[in-house]
């Protein structure tokens, strides 16, 4: 093996040291200034974001003042710089000042973790939430409308209430600030969840890195001893595709602050796009091979790319089943939605490139739980071709990857699980470990894959039930609600084909949720980015007092009178 020249390691190791010392001078800051009398782990944790959301106010802010009229239909500048920065200082002030009664705990159980994580993502959400109605985005009273598209924008979820700006424009009717928020949020989403990932996840066993939680392949595995290591080094890869996609999209003759913007949303599988059209409003097929081809890195197991790239072995990607088994499902679903043709499509079409693209952008879309709209809208294809495509997201790309869904890995998982219960149908006594590949899976790892499964299949039936009463019919309620569940956003039934949660009935007139939907939806996003396990572990957390109690009062009330209990 060549020896790494020394220059590269020595500025190398002075570039890690200094992110070190900068982590430790912020991690420092932060203990000298939580050091009030309430002790409460959690409470900073929300505070700490909503501290962060105030500089990326400000850079969004900036943002609109001097680009802002090149990306907003509108074409002013600086519409939405003051409201910003006042909404940034706003929740600063505040975040900092109960920042200063709270101290850290001594010691967290895996429970207060997984309920940071919940307090966390809430809290990035009401700092979103904030900032639209203070920009004017929705009206100011639509608190649900807000909780709905602060949701979206934190999970990477192509779904917005936000109509066009003027019939013909093709742009959303937002300003440059708000367009730069929802792009620059998506994406710091992206980044939330590969720390989530590496440190979080682990701990639920359905989806982490470590060898003992829910992945257990060599596919998806930590880079490092450390886990600061593997999330340096996943964060790296992640900004260097968001790169290469903004590159791509600037060959293929897209505006450079559309590049950027459309780059965020692409890498991170969010699918947010300044157009009300999405993607298809630029009728290119250059932009839209770019698109497809960040859609699919999105959803591939982002250790699986580092170990090929820095390794330079790509045939490491065919020995994984993973990818084998995500590139095959990409495959046969573009074969089938373009040979399953409408009624009135002609079927000498079928073998037309542009055909066979929009199917193949349909696909990865799906798959990769992005959201785009091409060319060709899902709302073209045939009802076979949407069911293709809703199997899809309900599957999700790879394991630790942007996207969402229930992960490929989780499906191979639970075939080898099956086959294995059906080989002990025949024989009683057969005595077999799970295996996928070079890998063992434990029988807790099933038993976890399963409950979370069983979770998230608990929850779509109530969901829909809530949805079909907000105002849509049963199928546009259910598939809604496993769009915003998998965090793609459209739903494969009669709606608006920009993925707005206003969905258009079956008398062709716009009827949109009523606020207990938007409620509804933004949770689904939210449970989806996050783990249905995690939501249910901290709904536990945070019933377990009132429930204590409750059964409190049962015991006191069942206990014979004058009878003392030491």
């Amino acid at each position: 093996m060549t020896p790494r020249p020394a220059r590269r390691a020595r500025e190398r190791e002075r570039l890690r040291r200094l992110v070190v010392r900068a982590v430790r001078a912020a991690d420092g800051l932060l203990h000298r200034w939580a050091r009030g009398p309430y002790e409460s782990t959690l409470a900073i944790t929300a505070l700490v974001v909503l501290a962060a959301a105030a500089p990326v106010f400000a850079a969004c802010a900036v943002f609109d003042w001097l680009f802002g009229g090149r990306v907003a239909a509108s074409r002013e500048f600086g519409t939405d710089s003051i409201p910003l920065l006042a909404a940034g200082a706003a929740v600063a002030l505040l975040a900092l000042g109960l920042l200063r009664l709270c101290r850290f705990e001594r010691r967290i159980t895996e429970r207060q973790t997984l309920t940071a994580l919940v307090l966390g993502s809430f809290a990035a959400v009401a700092a979103i939430a904030i900032a639209h109605l203070a920009t004017g985005a929705v009206e100011p009273t639509a608190f649900a409308t807000a909780f709905a598209e602060a949701a979206a924008t934190v999970t990477g979820t192509n779904s917005t209430t936000i109509p066009e700006a003027d019939p013909g424009s093709g742009m959303l009717d937002l300003g440059g600030g708000m367009l730069a928020l929802r792009a620059v949020g998506q994406w710091l989403g992206g980044a939330a969840f590969i720390v989530v990932l590496v440190r979080v996840l682990p701990h639920l066993g359905v989806g982490g890195l470590d060898t003992d939680g829910g992945v257990a392949t060599r596919s998806a595995r930590r880079l490092a001893p450390r886990s600061a290591g593997t999330m340096g080094r996943l964060l790296l890869l992640y900004g260097a595709l968001t790169v290469l996609v903004a590159v791509g999209y600037a060959v293929a003759d897209m505006p450079l602050l559309q590049s950027g913007l459309h780059a965020l949303t692409t890498a991170s599988t969010g699918g947010f796009s300044t157009q009300a059209a999405s993607l298809g409003a630029f009728d290119s097929a250059a932009i839209e091979w770019v698109a497809i081809f960040g859609m699919a890195a999105g959803g591939v197991s982002l250790p699986l790319m580092f170990l090929a790239i820095r390794r330079r072995d790509p045939a490491r990607f065919i020995r994984s089943y993973e990818f084998r088994l995500y590139l095959a499902l990409i495959v046969f679903a573009t074969v089938a939605v373009a040979l399953w043709t409408p009624d009135n499509f002609e079927i000498m079409h079928v073998f037309d490139h542009e055909h066979v693209r929009g199917s193949l952008f349909s696909v990865v879309s799906a798959i990769s739980t992005t959201g785009f709209e091409g060319t060709i809208s899902v709302f073209e294809l045939s009802v076979g071709g949407r069911a293709m495509l809703m199997v899809l997201m309900l599957i999700g790309g790879m394991s630790a990857s942007m996207a969402g869904g229930f992960k490929v890995v989780r499906l191979l998982t639970l075939a080898s699980f099956i086959g294995r219960e059906l080989r002990r149908a025949i024989y009683p006594s057969l005595a077999e470990r799970l295996r996928l590949g070079r890998s063992t899976i434990s029988e807790t790892t099933i038993s976890r894959i399963t409950g979370e499964l069983l979770l998230a299949a608990l929850l779509i039936i109530p969901a829909s039930i809530v949805l079909g009463a907000s105002g849509l019919d049963i199928v546009e309620a259910l598939t809604y609600a496993v769009s915003t569940l998998s965090n793609v956003g459209p739903a494969m039934a009669a709606v608006d084909p920009s993925g707005n949660v206003a969905a258009v009935g079956s008398t062709g007139h716009l009827t949109a949720l009523n606020w207990l939907g938007h409620i509804t939806a933004g949770l689904l996003m939210l449970c989806g980015r996050m783990s249905v396990t995690a939501a249910a572990v901290a709904l536990s957390v945070a019933a377990y007092p009132a429930v204590a109690a409750v059964r409190h009062g049962q015991w006191r009330r069942r206990r014979p009178h004058g009878v003392r209990v030491r």
